[in-house]
C-alpha cells in the first residue's frame, strides 16, 4: 500500500469536509456564514448598508462589519437627552450618510459615526410607519382618521418644516387590533389568518410604495409625491392549503395566550395568499418576498425599476409572518445578492448572524 498517497488522499478529504462546515452549506446547497454576535440582547430590526450591519437592539444600535461580524460602535441609549431614546429602538433606516431610528413622536438622526445631528418632529401618529427625509421634503404615513372614523395610515408629503404639502397615496392595508387586557370579557370574533401587506421605503430620492390589495404592486413617487410609475408584474396567485391553517391553529392552541385570546377567534382565511409579503431594493433592483414555497424556502422575485422580472428564485429560509406582514422586513435584509438575517441560537443562546 502507498501510505503516503493514502496519507495525502485522506489530509485532502479531510480538508474539504472542514472547508465545507465553516463555510455553512445549506441545505440547498449556497454556501453560508454563521458569524456569532454575543453583543446582541433583544433585536428588533436589521438594516445592511455599506459593509456595516445596523441592529436596533434593546438600548441602543449596535453596528458591525459585514465582513467578519466585528462590533465597531454602539449608537445611542436609553434617556432624554441628545442622541437618546425614549423608547426602545424599534425601526431604524440608513439613508445614504445619515443613520435615523424612529423614536416616540420624532425621529433620532445620526452620521455613521454615531454623532448625533438632530431630530424630525412626527407630524402626527406614526406608531407604526416611519417618518424619512426625501429630497427637500419629508415623508410619513400618520395616522388619519376617515369619513367613517376608522384610524389608517395615509401617505403625506410634509416640507422641511413639517407643513403638509399633500396626500398622495391612500390607506395602507388596517393593521390588526391589539387583543383586550388580561381578565377582561371577550366575544367570539372573526380573525383574518393571512392579511395584506403594506410598507414604504425611500431610495436615492425615490418613495416607493408596496399594497398587496393591488397584486405585485409597488408604486414610484418623487420627492414631491407625484407618481412616477406604477409596477405590476403579473404572477401567478398562490392558494392557501388548509395544512397551513392546520398549522397556524395548532400553534395558537399551543400558546400561552389560547384561553385568553386565541380561543375566541373564528379565523377567516381568504383564498388565495397575498402576492408579496415584503420588498427591499440592493443595487437599483426591487427584491421582493412571495409566499411561493418550494422545499421550505420562500420564493424572493427580482425586479427592475420599471418592473421587469429578472430573477425567480427559492432562496427565503425564514418562516414569514401572514398575520402581520408589516414586521417581515425587522428579520432580514439583502445587499449585492447576498441574503442576511439573524436568528436565536438555543444551544448557546446567542444571536447569530447568517449570510447566504
Amino acid at each position: 500500500m502507498n501510505y503516503k498517497r493514502y496519507s495525502i488522499l485522506a489530509a485532502a478529504v479531510l480538508l474539504g469536509i472542514l472547508y465545507a462546515f465553516s463555510s455553512g452549506a445549506s441545505p440547498s446547497g449556497q454556501s453560508e456564514r454563521v458569524i456569532a454576535l454575543p453583543e446582541l440582547e433583544q433585536p428588533s430590526q436589521i438594516v445592511v448598508e455599506g459593509g456595516r450591519i445596523y441592529f436596533a437592539d434593546s438600548r441602543d444600535v449596535l453596528v458591525y462589519d459585514l465582513r467578519d461580524g466585528r462590533l465597531l460602535r454602539r449608537i445611542g441609549r436609553l434617556g432624554q437627552g441628545p442622541g437618546e431614546f425614549s423608547i426602545e429602538p424599534r425601526r431604524i433606516s440608513v439613508l445614504g450618510d445619515r443613520l435615523i431610528v424612529q423614536d416616540m413622536g420624532h425621529a433620532d438622526c445620526f452620521n455613521l459615526d454615531g454623532v448625533p445631528t438632530g431630530q424630525v418632529r412626527h407630524p402626527g401618529s406614526m406608531a407604526f410607519y416611519p417618518v424619512l427625509p426625501v429630497g427637500r421634503n419629508v415623508v410619513g404615513f400618520p395616522i388619519v382618521r376617515d369619513d367613517q372614523g376608522s384610524m389608517l395610515p395615509t401617505g403625506r408629503i410634509y416640507d422641511s418644516r413639517l407643513k403638509l404639502i399633500r396626500d398622495f397615496y391612500g390607506a395602507l392595508p388596517a393593521l390588526p387590533a391589539a387583543p383586550p387586557p388580561p381578565g377582561r370579557a371577550m366575544e367570539r370574533i372573526d380573525e383574518l389568518l393571512i392579511r395584506d401587506y403594506g410598507d414604504y421605503a425611500v431610495y436615492g430620492n425615490r418613495i416607493y410604495v408596496a399594497d398587496s390589495r393591488r397584486g405585485l404592486s409597488i408604486s414610484v413617487f418623487d420627492a414631491n409625491g407625484l407618481l412616477l410609475r406604477e409596477i405590476n408584474p403579473a404572477v401567478d396567485k398562490v392558494k392557501v392549503p388548509k395544512v397551513f391553517v392546520d398549522a397556524v391553529v395548532k400553534e395558537w392552541k399551543a400558546s400561552k395566550n389560547w384561553q385568553a385570546h386565541y380561543s375566541y377567534i373564528n379565523p377567516v382565511v381568504p383564498e388565495y395568499f397575498p402576492a408579496l409579503l415584503d420588498f427591499k431594493i440592493d443595487q437599483g433592483r426591487l427584491c421582493v418576498l412571495t409566499a411561493a414555497k418550494k422545499n421550505d424556502l420562500y420564493e424572493i422575485i427580482v425586479m427592475d425599476f420599471e418592473g421587469k422580472i429578472l430573477e425567480r428564485k427559492f432562496r427565503f429560509p425564514l418562516k414569514p409572518n401572514f398575520e402581520y406582514p408589516f414586521y417581515n422586513r425587522n428579520k432580514y435584509d439583502i445587499k449585492r445578492d447576498q441574503l442576511i438575517w439573524y436568528a436565536y441560537n438555543d444551544e448557546t443562546e446567542t444571536y447569530e448572524l447568517h449570510i447566504r
